[in-house]
């Protein structure tokens, strides 16, 4: 008897692309956590801690400890699967992930929310406008390919060092 094959869920895909070193150019992420629990209840599909220093061979790692600066950073993840993504959850998981890098003096952190659900108009305008420059957003709809980045540095590097489209199966980014 053979097994059906389904498709990985997106934080599956996207967490495996981390640990074959998928964010080695922005950041070393060396803990994973799963459904990650916060002190309210908040749970975090995934939840991704590391330095910005990386460890590499004997030149990159000489030159990473003379003049890279190694900062705390963080990646969140959250599967909404066949829910709406909803301002109200989407600024809560802000404020989650604000006091968790107050706490663990983080120097910046990224949200990744994913869902089955196209994303609404009223959720891409706000992501595409925030622009704080400590947290990187990023919505995916994994039904339409769909991803919206916030209009930040760390928002940015979303689609360009962690490659979000590629977990999605899709080839490039299409903000809205």
């Amino acid at each position: 008897m053979r097994a059906v094959e389904e498709d990985p869920l997106p934080v599956d895909a996207f967490e495996r692309g981390l640990i074959r070193g998928r964010a080695r150019w922005i950041a070393d992420l060396t803990e994973f956590f799963r459904d990650y629990r916060t002190d309210d209840g908040t749970i975090f599909s995934l939840y991704a801690r590391g330095r910005t220093r990386n460890s590499g061979f004997l030149i990159s790692r000489f030159f990473a400890w003379t003049v890279l600066p190694n900062y705390s950073v963080a990646l969140f993840c959250v599967d909404e699967e066949d829910r709406i993504i909803g301002l109200e959850m989407l600024r809560n998981r802000i404020d989650q992930i604000t006091r968790i890098s107050k706490d663990n003096e983080l120097q910046w952190a990224w949200l990744i929310v994913f869902s089955r659900k196209n994303i609404q108009p009223s959720i891409a305008s706000y992501v595409s406008r925030y622009d704080k420059r400590e947290l990187g957003l990023a919505v995916a709809s994994t039904s339409s390919k769909q991803i919206v980045l916030s209009n930040n540095q760390i928002g940015k590097s979303i689609e360009k060092h962690l490659r979000l489209s590629k977990s999605l199966g899709g080839e490039e980014t299409r903000n809205v």
